[in-house]
């Protein structure tokens, strides 16, 4: 994931230069600093996917909760060729991200508002591009370098489909899944090593000792302080579609 983070940053900076813009990451935080075309200057929150919904904070409904005085978001889709970029207004998301994590919190008495927060397309689809929230050129600058942020986009690829000619593989592993943060996360159990590989969802790719150190992971990611990390009753077997 951070590594996601890291990619979504390095092509927003690219793309700021591209529209007449400057950008300066803030160390330690989500946040890039975007001195606009029109010598406007505002702080921005980055957020990037390369295949799930994107990871927000449920804290981040507390408008200025971290007192950065994010003014807008931007939502960075990695999946695509070439990234793709929504901004939309700060004071939006988090009144999106504060009604829902009411909601949750009403749902079951006794919840904190931490962890991870999905955030749906539906709910960004309407910024894509808007560079003019920014202070930023519409029109990209022909002679800009797209090759400046290729390992953005090389990384963030989903892998080559195998040619007919090549003889499928049969995952012998046992197919697992469990629930957590509003997510479905599927792996795959060595029944030999008991080794545990995540799949699908957060942590894709990840591999672990064993099904307990998974469970530990996941919720130390969404830091779920309700959820028990036992490897026995965390995960469940089901036939993965």
């Amino acid at each position: 994931m951070g590594d996601i983070v890291r990619q979504g940053v390095v092509a927003f900076v690219a793309e700021v230069l591209a529209r007449g813009g400057r950008a300066e990451p803030i160390p330690g935080q989500r946040d890039v600093r975007v001195h606009g075309a029109d010598g406007s200057e505002r702080v921005v929150r980055v957020c990037s996917t390369a295949s799930d919904p994107w990871l927000a904070r449920r804290r981040d409904g507390v408008p200025a909760a971290d007192g950065a005085g994010v003014s807008h978001w931007v939502f960075v889709d990695l999946a695509p060729a070439v990234p793709e970029f929504y901004v939309v207004d700060a004071e939006d998301v988090e009144a999106g991200i504060e009604e829902e994590v009411a909601l949750w919190l009403a749902d079951r008495p006794g919840r904190t508002p931490t962890g991870s927060h999905p955030i749906q397309r539906s709910n960004v689809v309407h910024g894509h591009d808007h560079w003019d929230l920014l202070g930023l050129d519409t029109v990209k600058d022909p002679d800009h370098d797209a090759t400046q942020v290729p390992d953005a986009r090389i990384r963030a690829e989903r892998p080559a489909v195998r040619t007919v000619a090549e003889p499928e593989v049969v995952d012998e592993r046992r197919a697992v899944v469990a629930d957590i943060g509003g997510y479905r996360v599927q792996g795959r159990l060595d029944p030999g090593s008991g080794t545990l590989e995540i799949t699908r969802g957060p942590m894709e790719g990840r591999r672990f000792p064993d099904a307990a150190a998974a469970a530990r992971a996941l919720v130390t990611f969404f830091d779920d302080h309700e959820t028990v990390p036992d490897g026995d009753t965390f995960w469940r077997s089901e036939i993965l579609k």
